[in-house]
């Protein structure tokens, strides 16, 4: 293990579940929202959040540097960068439905996280993982489904209602995977689908534009079960994955034979 992997490991659970109180506390109903982009909002309870996570993991580690969604790039010295989602599935939290999550990874090379923590204040459920040493809900090794025929699968797929030129693409992978598959859920936060299929209680996960912070920590929790990861789209391969197709890997060839755009 990387030095210091474990101490920051619990330090990221510990300030989730601080930060997944404060949400909680929060009037999610009656938020005044700010639409950053097509479809894409945040509310002042975004800038708590990530101001409480930077704020305790600073004082814990002064010279790690952070990526946040809602305040970018901070530098303090030359040790590694946390990469913060205060708030993944914000519009679920403004409507105060449950679907949101706390989503914290910390990487000392950029685009390659040695730990995930995601937290579900709702159900109060914790999943972490660290390169190496597995993955856990509540403490609990996770792996992925054994599932292995597509018309058995359980899919996360969300249409990019943010960048609304991928919904051609989106429809025929959608369409593709309707043919042959099984039942498609979307619950509106990228980090959480990524652990149900680390748990087993899904089996694939598509979606086109998502951001390095909706995906730095499930993606750690996602290969630690098992499972596998890879980049959809072939055409604009960037410096990390963005548009994403996730599965239990038994059934990853299937599911990239039918969905990858080329």
């Amino acid at each position: 293990m990387h030095n210091g992997i474990q101490e920051r490991l619990e330090a990221a659970k510990t300030v989730a579940r601080m930060a997944g109180e404060l949400l909680l506390q929060g009037p999610s109903g009656t938020l005044e929202t700010t639409e950053k982009g097509v479809n894409d909002f945040v509310t002042v309870m975004d800038f708590k959040s990530e101001k409480l996570i930077k704020e305790y993991l600073h004082t814990r580690f002064p010279t790690d540097n952070f990526l946040g969604e809602e305040m970018g790039l901070e530098q303090h010295g030359n040790a590694g960068r946390w990469v913060i989602d205060p708030i993944d599935g914000t519009t679920n939290y403004i409507h105060g439905l449950p679907g949101y999550s706390i989503s914290i990874a910390y990487e000392e090379v950029p685009w390659e996280p040695l730990l995930g923590v995601v937290y579900d204040p709702i159900i109060g459920e914790m999943y972490s993982g660290s390169v190496g040493n597995g993955s856990y809900c509540q403490d609990v090794p996770l792996t992925v489904s054994t599932v292995e025929e597509p018309h058995n699968t359980v899919i996360m797929i969300s249409p990019p209602l943010r960048i609304r030129e991928r919904l051609p693409d989106y429809m025929r992978v959608y369409e593709a995977l309707c043919a042959d598959s099984g039942e498609m859920r979307d619950y509106g936060s990228a980090a959480l689908h990524l652990c149900y299929i680390a748990q087993g209680r899904a089996d694939a996960f598509v979606e086109f534009g998502l951001g390095y912070h909706d995906i730095a920590a499930g993606t750690v929790i996602l290969r630690e079960s098992g499972g596998m990861i890879t980049h959809l789209d072939m055409r604009k391969p960037g410096d990390f994955t963005s548009n994403i197709i996730a599965t239990n890997a038994l059934l990853h060839d299937w599911f990239v034979s039918r969905a990858q755009i080329t």
